[in-house]
């Protein structure tokens, strides 16, 4: 009979540099130690690994050991301030917000003008909007703005506040009280939104992926489950074949 500690030593060197494995991997691993072990015992030695970090989630069914970065941005003081006037004023849970600054960390050139990226529910976004401008703390805020606005003045501003309609199910979560997109939507909408992220786009975009892939813990299944939802999943698909074929070969098998 092995100990945990024997099999969970030897799990981490037989998979490591593997990349990416899959649940039937896995159980292989253990029943060659175990043969007798039983499918809920394994169920609950996969939910084991994945609390202490040991193995985390690529897509449903398939892991990996790899040490990468959770994404967990910093929220600044413009961004503490919306989503504090957001919850008294409105009580409102159903937003998102980020700054394009937070990309830094994975462009190939560093950019100085950043917008900050406000998304609430389709029925609160122009009470919203109205609500901010009327506080006189906000002036430089946008509501959907389409591309000649995008032109004429957003790419002139001061870290302009762009307000937009929250796609549904978006994935999202709270980072010191406030709800910030994962870095799988940041991926997304970049993609998608390319008229409001102009300065993100081309060869810029595909050094942000690849940069992100390295970097940071990504969920595919969750990526591609919002990017389906924006209607766009095939194309992002395209996009990374073309583009990144090495790095995500194993996951879109």
């Amino acid at each position: 009979m092995f100990t945990k500690r024997y099999i969970e030593s030897k799990l981490v060197e037989d998979f490591k540099g593997m990349g990416v494995f899959s649940r039937q991997d896995l159980l292989d691993f253990y029943r060659e130690l175990e043969p007798d072990l039983k499918e809920s015992t394994f169920g609950w030695r996969i939910y084991d690994l994945k609390k202490r970090h040991i193995i985390k989630d690529v897509k449903k069914g398939s892991y990996t050991l790899e040490e990468k970065q959770r994404f967990r941005p910093e929220p600044d003081k413009t961004i503490l301030k919306i989503s504090k006037f957001l919850e008294t004023s409105f009580d409102h849970h159903l937003y998102n917000i980020w700054n394009t600054a937070w990309l830094n960390e994975i462009t190939e050139l560093q950019i100085t003008s950043f917008m900050i990226i406000l998304e609430i529910d389709k029925d609160s976004v122009e009470s919203v909007f109205h609500h901010l401008k009327d506080t006189g703390s906000f002036n430089n805020i946008f509501l959907r703005p389409d591309e000649s606005v995008i032109n004429t003045y957003i790419s002139e501003s001061i870290e302009p506040i762009i307000l937009k309609s929250m796609v549904s199910k978006a994935p999202i979560v709270k980072v010191k009280s406030v709800f910030v997109p994962t870095i799988e939507k940041i991926l997304v909408d970049l993609y998608c939104d390319e008229k409001i992220f102009f300065a993100f786009q081309g060869h810029q975009l595909i050094k942000i992926y690849e940069n992100c892939l390295d970097k940071y813990i990504i969920n595919y299944s969750r990526l591609f489950n919002y990017a389906r939802r924006r209607k766009r999943e095939e194309a992002i698909k395209e996009f990374l074949v073309i583009n990144l074929n090495e790095k995500v070969k194993e996951i879109l098998e």
